[in-house]
C-alpha cells in the first residue's frame, strides 16, 4: 500500500531563495535515486516562507528507503538551519481521488452480470 506524508515547515525570510534551492537539489536527488518516491514541494502564495511537502511512497520499503537515504540526510543538514521552529509531519492512507478509475466499494452491492 502507498504510504503518504506530509511536511509543513516555515523558513526565515532571508532564508528562503537558501531554502527553495535545496528543495529542487533533494527533487533531483529523489527523480534520480528513489524511483519508488515521489516528492512534491509547494509554497503558500500568502505566506511565501511557509511550505508543505508531499511524499508518496510505493510501499513501507520505498519509503523506509527514501528515509534513510544520504540525499534526505543532505536535504535535512541544508534545511534545518534555516527553519522557524520544527518540521510538522503527519501520515495519510489514500481514500479516494479523482484520477482514480471506480473501483468496488464493500458496502455497495453487487451487480449481476448475464
Amino acid at each position: 500500500m502507498p504510504v503518504y506524508k506530509l511536511d509543513r515547515f516555515e523558513v526565515r525570510p532571508d532564508a528562503r531563495l537558501d531554502a527553495e534551492r535545496a528543495m529542487f537539489d533533494y527533487a533531483s536527488y529523489v527523480r534520480a535515486e528513489l524511483p519508488d518516491t515521489m516528492w512534491t514541494m509547494y509554497r503558500d502564495p500568502h505566506a511565501p516562507t511557509r511550505f508543505t511537502a508531499i511524499a508518496v511512497s510505493r510501499d513501507a520499503a520505498a519509503e523506509a528507503r527514501a528515509v534513510a537515504a544520504p540525499g534526505t540526510a543532505t536535504f535535512l543538514a541544508a534545511i534545518e538551519p534555516l527553519l522557524v521552529g520544527a518540521i510538522e509531519t503527519s501520515a495519510s492512507e489514500l481514500v479516494t481521488s479523482s484520477d482514480l478509475q471506480r473501483r468496488h466499494r464493500p458496502d455497495a452491492k453487487r451487480a449481476r452480470r448475464r
